[in-house]
């Protein structure tokens, strides 16, 4: 019974072995041969031999010899972009879409195959097998490779080891937009490309020396004008312990920082990045025929006001709050497609003037007709603004009587009665004067004449000017107010006029 056991144990450990061994030969792999058995085959078998493992590393980036370096030479990327489509620029968002083909170029001498006169394609299973750089957009905000059925990426692979791999992009990039002047503004939105992996001491991304960013023959924008495209080349500083020099206050990067890059990653050393500028002017069109001009014409409609009688206060009053609600609700729907920003636009200094001129015109009516209504009339030295205004604003209390010396003449017999006692209630509309004569002393009246026989005088605003009341005129209420409509039909339409003039060359220099 334990010679059994024992054979039974001695059985299940050469079984073990035996496993052992078959799994360790499939798990290591046979050496590589230094014959290409691949000259004479198909560009598929070239492609297996050249990205085997076992003589490439596609996780280490191709590094050109370099005498001076220990660690070798950058590795150069190229670029180019081409532009199919520009999409609309969402102003409120910030960000605008487009549709990118980007194309690198580098050398690999890894996979150099001279001895095929032929390049060699492939898409994404070319792209796992061969080492690509990993370059991403800083102003992303949302993108993703397009492609119908499977994504539209080629990769080639040309005798001399150039690489060149090719993506076609969906965007949508982030644009920090100045609004001051919309909407005649310009905006400069960025294309930025970087480094993830890689600093400019291990990996340097350069743009093209021919065309760099090619724009499509047929590209249109809707609300935007594609002014210019250029292209240009910086680093970026990602620095996380700087080190001030006290003497030169000039901040330098400290020895920790330099040697423990890959220990902090991203936030050490400089990265090359390539940028590409789309210059875009807005399109006006749509904003003088929908904002510009209705409200314009909404002013010149509330001076209309002025043409009516200072007491029409229905057709006045309607005629101004219609005009100022219709300007609001215009101006509401032009800025809702804004974002909130902390400064002024020339949208909003549009919309503060054209109220204060609709808001004017309100006031200018209460004005008058305020005026319009007063019972005294008005002492003047002079007829003109300066005069009229003073006295319209600061009424005086008690006014002083005006003395007219009315007589009664006899036309025939040469006798004077006179009147003792009057009162003269002058109403002016620039047609007729109503005198009333009261208080009559019955004893002046003892031989009564024919009233045909008699004359009666009428002050009037030229006996005013030199009569004796010491030079003043006399206004009614009635004439202040409408003086004050008809300096309104030019006042306001003047100024309009002249903010119009500094308005437009501000938006437009």
């Amino acid at each position: 019974m334990i010679g059994y056991r024992g054979r039974g144990l001695r059985t299940l450990q050469a079984v073990t072995v035996i496993m052992y061994t078959a799994f360790c030969i499939q798990t290591v792999q046979p050496a590589c041969s230094d014959d290409n058995t691949a000259d004479g085959g198909n560009r598929v078998e070239m492609l297996m031999w050249l990205t085997d493992p076992c003589r490439y590393d596609r996780w280490t980036r191709p590094i050109p010899p370099d005498g001076n370096s220990k660690t070798g030479a950058p590795t150069q990327v190229s670029a180019r972009v081409y532009v199919y489509f520009l999409g609309s620029v969402e102003a409120q968002q910030l960000h605008f879409t487009a549709h990118l083909l980007i194309r690198y170029r580098w050398r690999d001498d890894r996979l150099v195959h001279s001895s095929s006169k032929s390049s060699i394609q492939g898409e994404n299973k070319l792209k796992e097998r061969v080492w690509t750089p990993h370059v991403y957009i800083v102003n992303e905000h949302d993108s993703n490779i397009m492609g119908s059925g499977r994504q539209d990426i080629l990769v080639t692979v040309q005798p001399d080891g150039t690489v060149l791999y090719s993506a076609r992009l969906k965007v949508s990039l982030l644009c920090m937009m100045n609004l001051q002047k919309f909407p005649f503004d310009q905006q400069t939105c960025p294309l930025i490309l970087e480094s993830w992996t890689y600093n400019n001491t291990h990996l340097e991304l350069v743009w093209e020396h021919d065309s760099p960013a090619v724009l499509n023959s047929n590209l249109r924008m809707t609300e935007y004008n594609l002014v210019s495209i250029w292209t240009d080349e910086t680093v970026s500083e990602y620095a996380l312990l700087p080190s001030e020099n006290k003497r030169d206050k000039k901040k330098e990067y400290s020895p920790t920082s330099v040697e423990h890059v890959h220990y902090y990653g991203k936030f050490a050393g400089n990265y090359s990045q390539l940028i590409v500028n789309f210059e875009l002017e807005r399109e006006v069109g749509h904003y003088i025929m929908d904002y510009y001009v209705p409200s314009i014409m909404l002013v010149v409609v509330s001076w209309v006001s002025f043409w009516l009688d200072p007491n029409a206060v229905p057709g006045r009053t309607t005629l101004g709050t219609s005009t100022m609600l219709t300007f609001i609700t215009l101006s509401r729907n032009i800025g809702s497609s804004l974002p909130k920003v902390s400064y002024i636009k020339a949208t909003e200094i549009w919309f503060l003037v054209c109220t204060a001129f609709i808001f004017g015109s309100l006031v200018e009516f209460a004005f008058v007709n305020t005026i319009w209504r007063r019972k005294t009339n008005v002492e003047l030295k002079k007829v003109n603004s300066k005069h009229i205004l003073k006295s319209t604003l600061t009424p005086q209390m008690q006014r002083k009587s005006v003395s007219v010396d009315s007589g009664i003449d006899r036309g025939a017999t040469g006798a004077s009665p006179t009147v003792t006692s009057g009162k003269l209630n002058r109403r002016d509309n620039r047609s007729r004067s109503l005198l009333t004569v009261g208080d009559v002393d019955p004893a002046v009246c003892t031989n009564p004449e024919p009233l045909e026989n008699f004359s009666i005088r009428v002050p009037t605003l030229n006996d005013n000017k030199t009569g004796g009341s010491g030079g003043l005129f006399t206004l009614t209420p009635q004439e202040i107010a409408q003086w004050i409509d008809q300096r309104s039909r030019i006042a306001f339409p003047v100024a309009f006029l002249i903010f119009n003039c500094f308005y437009w060359l501000y938006v437009y220099v």
